[in-house]
């Protein structure tokens, strides 16, 4: 008598479905950097957007949290702090602020498009991950078109006086460190791409909300209902929960590294939005940034050039 094999309940990734999760992340993204450059350059300041954001998104993500708690697990404490920290409010002021300084062609190149150069250091140096010449070409092609952007931007302002922009590159730089620790941290955390958004919209507004009110007050709602309904709206439902819950399932599906490749899409598609929305023209060290930063991502992702095998 035989006995049949037990169901197994392996988790079995889906490509199609992990690459669509990642290019709504990055149509998203990109209206989210001309959002956010708009609102901190007019009638926000970074800590009005980051409160717009994380309290909405912890009332409409309440409910989940609860009905799903039983993924929460004391031994991933450190992930689930890792992942707010990387995409929650730390994240968002950090980001937020560098927009206060720099056009959205740099922030495309400077932020979403070095993030995968930061999650790959990170796996290199916590997990040993190899890195195949190809994908050392990419990266070398991702560092130079960042400092064709943030070289020539330094060189601007030393020749025009044009102020503090260098602390936005650095900021910008800062900011694609931290996300590339929570992609890390949200593939090892155990939970789904909706339970880890929740977690790290629940837990940044818990812990923000109460320095935002003590600092600022309501002073936010003083602003015009239209741009706080528009601004809300996006950062919390958009950016929030739809682009942080689908680059979740695309971690799921592609991995660490192959979902953050994704990011190669945002430098071009920032700077193009800027244009007729901002009225940003970007320079041309910009463009060669764009374009350099681009392909050195799909270089080391393997979006092109000669599969090799590990």
């Amino acid at each position: 008598m035989t006995v049949a094999p037990a169901p197994t309940t392996e988790f079995a990734p889906n490509i199609a479905l992990g690459v669509a999760g990642a290019l709504i992340a990055v149509l998203i993204w990109g209206g989210w950097i001309i959002l956010t450059r708009l609102g901190v350059t007019t009638e926000f300041s970074p800590s009005d957007i980051v409160f717009l954001r994380f309290s909405l998104t912890a009332v409409l993500l309440a409910p989940l949290l609860w009905l799903r708690r039983d993924q929460l697990r004391r031994d991933k404490i450190g992930h689930y702090l890792l992942m707010m920290l990387g995409a929650g409010a730390p994240y968002m002021m950090v980001a937020a602020t560098s927009m206060q300084f720099a056009p959205v062609a740099h922030v495309g190149v400077l932020m979403p498009g070095t993030m995968p150069l930061f999650v790959a250091l990170y796996a290199l140096m916590l997990y040993g991950d190899r890195l195949s010449p190809w994908k050392i070409v990419g990266f070398s092609l991702i560092i130079l078109g960042d400092i064709a952007v943030g070289g020539f931007g330094i060189f601007t302002i030393l020749q025009n006086d044009l102020g503090h922009a260098w602390i936005g590159y650095v900021l910008m730089l800062l900011a694609a460190a931290m996300w590339a620790g929570f992609t890390l941290a949200q593939r090892r955390s155990g939970l789904d791409p909706w339970m880890a958004t929740a977690v790290v919209g629940i837990s940044s507004c818990v812990l923000y909300t109460p320095f935002y009110l003590m600092t600022h007050g309501l002073s936010v709602f003083q602003r015009a209902w239209g741009e706080i309904a528009l601004h809300g709206l996006y950062q919390a439902v958009g950016s929030g929960i739809l682009a942080l819950a689908a680059y979740g399932i695309a971690i799921q599906h592609l991995g660490a590294q192959r979902a953050a490749t994704f990011s190669s899409l945002v430098p071009a598609l920032a700077a193009l939005l800027g244009i007729p929305l901002l009225g940003e023209f970007p320079d041309m060290a910009a463009w060669f940034g764009v374009a350099t930063v681009t392909f050195g991502l799909m270089l080391a992702t393997g979006a092109i050039g000669p599969r090799i095998r590990a």
